[in-house]
């Protein structure tokens, strides 16, 4: 099972450097930020409904359950639409790699940090000198491929 996880992961890896691509691309022929990113939550939101006859949509079922919801999970929506509006506006102009590398390292750190302190509802574990030569390591390699 650990390796299906896995796999998915290395999609949603894949995918991100595609997504940044497409819609910078969708951009500059639409050349309207914010039309463009509804062209995007539309088309994501089609294949969500796709969806409903695999994985169900028991909305009626969860409905009550959104009261207990701690407000930091629904900043999701926000940091979605706020990476997609970087990768409109900022994908082609630093390149592809660059602005991936770019995105790793601030995942990355924020992940070390969000594990570091338990912060939305992560599990606590500590950022040790390995995790932060890791992080590190990180920044250099960002800075081999944005610069070299």
């Amino acid at each position: 099972m650990h390796w299906l996880l896995s796999l998915f992961a290395i999609l949603a890896g894949i995918s991100n450097p595609l997504q940044s691509g497409s819609n910078s691309a969708l951009l500059k022929s639409t050349q309207a930020p914010v039309v463009a990113a509804f062209v995007v939550y539309l088309i994501g939101s089609v294949c969500l409904l796709a969806c409903i006859p695999f994985v169900g949509f028991p909305l009626k079922g969860v409905a009550a359950k959104f009261a207990d919801v701690p407000w930091w999970a629904y900043i999701g929506g926000v940091c979605n639409a706020l990476f997609l509006l970087c990768t409109l506006l900022v994908t082609k102009k630093l390149g592809s790699a660059t602005f991936t590398t770019i995105v790793v390292i601030a995942a990355v750190i924020t992940s070390v940090l969000l594990d570091h302190f338990g912060l939305l509802g992560f599990e606590v574990r500590p950022a040790t000198l390995w995790r932060l030569i890791g992080a590190a390591l990180c920044v250099v390699g960002v800075v081999l491929i944005a610069v070299f």
